[in-house]
């Protein structure tokens, strides 16, 4: 979601820079995936067949999901997309532009996804990568970026979290890569007026990662406009059970 200070699904940012007096505290999520489509051919190589497309639903697949959550991409029959069961999703960290002490807010955020999901994800280390887009059989990139590098964080989007999808010609799908980026003006941590930190932005666009959309109901941490919610919420886990039973089925 894109997010600036705000799921590539973001938490929205405070309106309020340097040298300006006040601080808008409502924080505006938005998510957005990427994906990737495969033509299949016996003679031709899948790599070569890989494109990367990016898909403008910020909400998630509409009519997707269930009670208090949605789905970032489905198969032809349905199913969430999200990656395989025992995957170990590495992290990778551009720590540029990054705030001091980003690693514990990570870290923490990592442990709670992957306790409340039964995905795994894994920081890797440090990169210099700065392709948040292309991200096909690769790790998730994770790195702080400003609009006008990245043009999905402009207004009021403190953040980007979405994955890269290898789909193939009988409908079914997997995710095989997956980025974050977070809005510069995120600085140290909090988004409006006793709002979100970057642990909570970071759960937030890491569920996108995972596959899940926006929820429509403003008591889940999915939901696109965070008003305080730091906890995950009933239909949030039922979203990560519904993406863990399609990775293992």
């Amino acid at each position: 979601m894109p997010s600036r200070v705000g799921d590539t699904g973001g938490m929205g940012r405070s309106e309020g820079r340097a040298g300006c007096g006040t601080v808008l505290g409502t924080l505006v999520v938005v998510g957005a995936v990427i994906v990737g489509t495969v033509a299949a051919s016996p003679q031709m190589d899948l790599v070569d067949l890989w494109t990367v497309t990016q898909v403008d639903r910020h909400d998630g697949e509409a009519g997707s999901g269930g009670e208090g959550y949605s789905f970032m991409a489905t198969t032809s029959s349905g199913a969430p997309v999200t990656w395989g069961c025992d995957a170990r999703i590495e992290i990778e960290v551009n720590p540029e532009g990054a705030p001091r002490g980003y690693e514990d807010p990570l870290a923490s955020a990592v442990a709670r996804v992957n306790e409340a999901s039964g995905f795994t994800f894994v920081v890797a280390g440090e990169t210099t990568d700065r392709d948040f887009d292309d991200r096909y059989r690769r790790t998730v990139l994770l790195g702080w970026a400003d609009e006008d590098e990245v043009e999905g964080l402009a207004g009021t989007v403190a953040g980007l979290g979405g994955a890269n999808y290898l789909q193939g010609p009988g409908g079914g799908g997997r995710a095989v890569g997956g980025s974050v980026v977070v809005d510069t003006d995120a600085g140290g941590g909090w988004f409006g007026l006793g709002g979100i930190d970057l642990e909570v932005l970071l759960v937030h666009e890491l569920l996108h990662v995972l596959g899940l959309g926006h929820s429509e109901d403003p008591g889940q941490l999915m939901a696109a406009e965070n008003s305080g919610q730091s906890e995950l919420g009933e239909g949030d886990l039922a979203g990560l059970a519904a993406l863990r039973e399609a990775a293992c089925s």
